[in-house]
Order: C-alpha cells, then sequence, then structure tokens
C-alpha cells in the first residue's frame, strides 16, 4: 500500500501562502489513491515555479525546455505505456512558450490519457 510518505521529497523554494503547495500536496494524493509506487510515475516539467514541483516530490522525473514538457511526456508515454506520466508546469509551459505544443498536443488523438 502506497502512502503520502512514499512522495515526500525536500524543502521547497517557494514563498509562504503559494498556490503550488496545494497542487503538490493534490498530486502527492491522487497518486497514493491510485496505488502508484514513486518508480512507477514519470513527472515532465519545464522550468520556473511551477515546474519545480517533481522536484519536491520522489521518483523519476524529466526536465526539460521551457514549454516543452507535453511533447517529452508524450514520446515517454509512447516509448512506455505502462508508465504513468504527468506533463507539470506553470502558465509558461502552457501558454507562453509553449503555446504551440499545448494545442497541438490538444488537436493529437492519444489512445491513453497522460
Amino acid at each position: 500500500m502506497v502512502n503520502l510518505t512514499d512522495y515526500a521529497g525536500g524543502q521547497t523554494a517557494w514563498c509562504p501562502g503559494c498556490g503550488n503547495f496545494g497542487i503538490l500536496t493534490a498530486v502527492k494524493k491522487a497518486l497514493t489513491e491510485l496505488n502508484l509506487e514513486p518508480y512507477q510515475v514519470l513527472m515532465v516539467s519545464g522550468i520556473g515555479q511551477a515546474g519545480k514541483l517533481p522536484h519536491y516530490t520522489r521518483g523519476n522525473v524529466l526536465n526539460v525546455l521551457h514549454g516543452r514538457s507535453l511533447p517529452a511526456a508524450i514520446g515517454a508515454k509512447l516509448a512506455n505505456t505502462e508508465l504513468t506520466v504527468l506533463a507539470i508546469g506553470g502558465d509558461g509551459d502552457g501558454y507562453g512558450e509553449g503555446e504551440t505544443t499545448l494545442s497541438t498536443a490538444c488537436a493529437a488523438t492519444m489512445t491513453s490519457p497522460i
């Protein structure tokens, strides 16, 4: 049985009251409720404060260029369909530099969700 301490990570660099704390807690709870061991999960992230989230957990992490987490996450999922892949990023990753990759990923047909 997986529990929250299995995903315990290091000290964060976020400011007190930052909304990322709630997201971090929700991700850990979701992975725990899905009974996924840290080795079964890959978190792909860009740079920036939101992109640091995987570093505050335990598991597999792939850091990529800002705005390019979705293509890397899709590639990882296609390469290993058994892996649970999360693409994590903030506004720059999704709407700034990553706007083109977000719209392309939304238009793509995937048989299994990332």
